[in-house]
């Protein structure tokens, strides 16, 4: 802990006043997703246990900001938050999507027919997968959830606090505009709506992994624009000022996890380019958010 907390120490920020705009941001989501779920109350059967939850999270990040800005624990916990609630809001979109039913697939397959001449989500795989293709595409997806955390986490030593602070903000923001996109316009992805492709490779250890981790905690119309990709090159984009050898390392990562995407028939190739612009979008109006959403100096 000691190793975490020295940056926070060195910068002479509080919790407070390093991830105040992130808690204006995450009430802000939440308030919204609120109001997007009472919305579909005529579709969603459990809308009051999801308001409830709602309301539960925003007492939280009340309880959380009048934390003392000098405990260790508030400031770990404020500045990581983001990822429980980003985690927390995925689940609740799952049951959202189920409740709703209606997907807007045959919109973006069109788009894709469109832009591409076909599905290369069905197609891809089919005409060359390979073992080691599928190894290399299935790994870099898998790479996500620790790029997400790892770009942070490694700013937060490196660079201190407010550096590691302006990467999550960055990085919620990008997962709030998918989710708030998923609530309003859910698409299944091709793994629900297309055929499988028929490639026999069952076999291969990271193809297997991949599906196991889907499985347990997919959630249904959560596929345009991928937030796997908004996320992850908004990561990648928020470390290029403090670790721009970090972002270079990452980029090849990245753009393998957005052709997995793809390949997997995870999503459709416009979810990717999609989700490419939001974390373009988000790194950009990251750093002028933060400052209007920040307290203003005594």
């Amino acid at each position: 802990m000691a190793a975490l907390t020295a940056p926070a120490e060195r910068d002479g920020a509080g919790a407070a006043s390093a991830t105040r705009p992130t808690d204006v941001l995450s009430r802000g989501f939440v308030l919204l997703m609120a109001a997007l779920t009472a919305a579909r109350a005529g579709q969603v059967g459990a809308w009051p246990w999801l308001l409830l939850a709602d309301l539960l999270i925003l007492i939280l990040l009340d309880l959380l900001g009048r934390a003392p800005s000098g405990s260790r624990l508030a400031g770990v916990t404020a500045l990581w938050y983001p990822f429980l609630l980003i985690g927390a809001y995925y689940g609740q979109l799952g049951v959202i999507g189920l409740g709703v039913a209606h997907v807007h697939d045959a919109a973006v397959q069109h788009w894709e027919a469109a832009l591409f001449g076909g599905q290369p989500s069905l197609t891809w795989q089919a005409a060359s997968g390979t073992a080691l293709l599928s190894t290399v595409l299935h790994a870099c997806y898998l790479a996500h959830y620790l790029i997400i955390i790892a770009v942070p986490a490694w700013l937060w030593w490196r660079a201190g606090r407010e550096a590691s602070a302006r990467a999550v903000f960055g990085i919620a923001l990008a997962f709030d505009v998918c989710y708030v996109a998923f609530a309003v316009f859910p698409v299944a992805g091709p793994w629900y709506t297309l055929p499988a492709p028929r490639v026999p490779l069952a076999h291969v250890a990271m193809d297997r992994a991949v599906h196991a981790l889907l499985d347990a905690g997919s959630s249904f119309g959560t596929a345009f624009p991928s937030s796997h990709v908004a996320a992850s090159w908004c990561a990648v984009l928020m470390a290029r000022r403090h670790a721009p050898w970090l972002a270079a390392a990452l980029a090849p990562v990245v753009v393998g996890l957005a052709l997995g995407t793809v390949y997997g028939q995870f999503h459709y190739v416009v979810d990717a380019v999609a989700g490419a612009a939001v974390a373009v979008a988000c790194a950009l109006a990251a750093d002028p958010l933060r400052r209007r959403l920040a307290p203003a100096p005594r």
